[in-house]
């Protein structure tokens, strides 16, 4: 392994255009009929509007150890993502878009998946992708400069979050099988819930709790547990959308490396992050806090056109000379 300062590694980013028409209909099509919760159906999961531009211009920024960019999609691709490369923002092979067909190559039978959790179980797939990787959701961003140093530490991960014991949360996961038994009450397909039984399925009775931020991702150690467990990832893979019975695979994979010693866990980290109208004003001064690392803009979707401008146009001058002239020129969202 190179020492630390002079690694590259890879971004991995889950991305879809929920208002996309066709997919749209693909994703009702499976739906149809089916007891899906509703938490994995709100259409806020599928919704994008400029989050993907300004995660892949913080990357460009302040991610200057970043070889490539992979954006994992349904048949689709960002409208401007080219325009990255056109204008010489970035070199032309920079960013490369990965269908699902690619990363679920040999599971083809899976396809189509409408399923976060589904799609980052496979993403270890990925041809000829880093041994370790940064894993983002598209509303992730980059808010100030890192190193490879807050990512890894030569073989060992950096893991931010907190111990949690699966007690109670099992408990209560246990009671809500039951009225889905008694009562066909769905189950919420929480993101706590999916952190525990990655833990549970491992023999943890204990959990060490993520929130949002890019993660570094050990590869094969991934893929070799999957590969070993051919039945189980059938069973985390065949959910069209996010199930309760799902684990977290990037827990699974922190949890994997914590039991062989293979992981420095430190406290949760600040993230700037926008959760609703009551955030925006923070969320922006927070924009210039050099002690937060790591942004997350929420359901921006759901945001007052005003607001909606208000954020759009400081994440512009933030990243202005790393985003394409289109997306610094938009125009205010439309009531």
């Amino acid at each position: 392994m190179k020492q630390s300062d002079e690694k590259t590694v890879d971004v991995v980013i889950a991305w879809v255009d929920g208002a996309d028409p066709t997919l749209k209909q693909k994703r009702e099509l499976y739906k149809s009929g089916k007891t899906v919760a509703s938490d994995a159906m709100t259409a806020t999961r599928f919704a994008s509007d400029d989050e993907i531009y300004y995660n892949v211009a913080s990357i460009i920024k302040y991610v200057p150890f970043c070889r490539h960019i992979y954006i994992v999609t349904d048949q689709q691709q960002p409208t401007l993502i080219d325009e990255f490369a056109k204008q010489k923002i970035c070199s032309a092979d920079k960013i490369r878009i990965i269908d699902h067909k690619e990363i679920f190559t040999g599971y083809e039978a899976f396809l189509p998946t409408f399923n976060t959790r589904s799609i980052e179980t496979m993403i270890w797939n990925i041809k000829r992708l880093s041994d370790y990787f940064i894993y983002m959701n598209d509303d992730f961003f980059f808010n100030q400069p890192v190193t490879i140093t807050d990512f890894l530490d030569e073989e060992k991960l950096i893991i931010h979050g907190k111990w949690r014991k699966s007690t109670a949360l099992n408990a209560k996961l246990n009671f809500r099988k039951s009225r889905f038994k008694l009562f066909g009450t769905p189950i919420q397909p929480r993101h706590t819930i999916a952190q525990m039984l990655s833990a549970k399925i491992l023999g943890m009775d204990k959990f060490f709790e993520i929130h949002h931020y890019p993660h570094i991702v050990d590869k094969n150690i991934l893929q070799t547990y999957w590969l070993h467990h051919p039945q189980l990832l059938n069973e985390q893979i065949k959910y069209k959308f996010r199930d309760v019975e799902q684990v977290n695979p990037i827990t699974l994979m922190n949890h994997l490396k914590i039991q062989k010693s293979e992981a420095i866990l430190k406290p949760d980290t600040s993230i700037n992050y926008l959760k609703n109208e009551h955030s925006v004003e923070s969320f922006i001064n927070d924009l210039e806090d050099k002690s937060i690392k790591y942004g997350c803009i929420q359901s921006l979707d759901l945001l007052q056109p005003d607001l909606y401008e208000k954020i759009s146009k400081a994440m512009r001058q933030k990243f202005s000379d790393y985003l394409p002239n289109a997306v610094i020129k938009n125009d205010s969202k439309q009531t």
